[in-house]
């Protein structure tokens, strides 16, 4: 009965939330920016037409990606423009005069906050169905909606004001989150490796609602939340590792303002250009 009084008042929470950022003059729609894809995806507008998904690519609500088989996607989630990430490690800029030489030059800027992390797993078909954020002056609320039509999602969810929301849909489930780092699936299940989430899924033909904390996992068929195995933790968190540290990586990188020459003679880096011979 607690754990479904939980639930209940997460979603009245986030109709209440809905309605106050919808009204509030200071809303603005968030990003989802595609930092890193392995293998082929592809996204549509309108659930129509469908386009190839590129790295450093935003979309906003209404958007739906689709990843192919033996593909993985990465999004960073937030109330900022990711726009000149690209699929590049290297980021080098040649001393004055080496164009000649043909080396290649990069150069990015932009002032980014960690973002929400989400990947996608392969087969995967994940919805944005709302993205909003409003700051009220004391506190950034962000109302988030996603849709996971199949397959599986890694999430990692900063810790978000008591009147912002998180909520992943499922065709029979929903799971609302608040600093939290996840594993979920369409069919319910969830693996919880930081923080807490409440899922609410139909269990033969019933609602079950549960309170999965951290290193705990809840199954669709029985409706039970059970521990991890030590070894089960280690694998989670390695992957939680892993997704993280490429998005953040990725934006780092990309919001790294300090330009490189690079010597077209010695290849010898510098942040400040030599002089060219008079």
């Amino acid at each position: 009965m607690k754990t479904a009084h939980i639930f209940a008042a997460a979603a009245l929470c986030g109709l209440a939330l809905s309605f106050a950022i919808s009204a509030n003059a200071q809303s603005r729609p968030g990003f989802a920016t595609v930092v890193s894809i392995q293998g082929q995806a592809r996204y549509s507008n309108d659930g129509n037409a469908w386009h190839p998904l590129t790295v450093g690519q935003t979309l906003g609500a209404g958007a739906v990606i689709q990843t192919a088989a033996d593909s993985v996607v990465d999004l960073a989630l937030g109330n900022k423009n990711f726009p000149h990430i690209a699929q590049a490690s290297d980021r080098v800029a040649p001393v004055v005069g080496a164009a000649s030489f043909g080396l290649p030059s990069y150069h990015s800027s932009y002032v980014a906050t960690a973002p929400n992390v989400i990947r996608l797993y392969a087969d995967t078909v994940l919805a944005v169905n709302k993205l909003l954020t409003s700051n009220t002056g004391v506190d950034a609320l962000t109302d988030t909606e996603l849709d996971l039509r199949q397959g599986t999602i890694f999430g990692n969810v900063k810790k978000q004001s008591s009147a912002s929301q998180f909520v992943v849909k499922m065709p029979n489930a929903a799971a609302a989150v608040r600093g939290t780092t996840f594993v979920l699936s369409a069919n319910g299940d969830i693996t919880v490796t930081d923080g807490s989430c409440v899922i609410s899924a139909i269990v033969n033909g019933q609602t079950v609602t549960q309170v999965v904390d951290a290193g705990e996992k809840f199954d669709p068929a029985t409706g039970l939340v059970t521990k991890l195995t030590p070894e089960q933790i280690v694998v989670a968190e390695q992957t939680a590792v892993q997704v993280v540290t490429i998005v953040e990586g990725a934006i780092s990188v990309a919001n790294d303002e300090t330009t490189v020459y690079v010597s077209p003679t010695t290849g010898i880096k510098a942040e400040t250009p030599t002089p060219p011979p008079l």
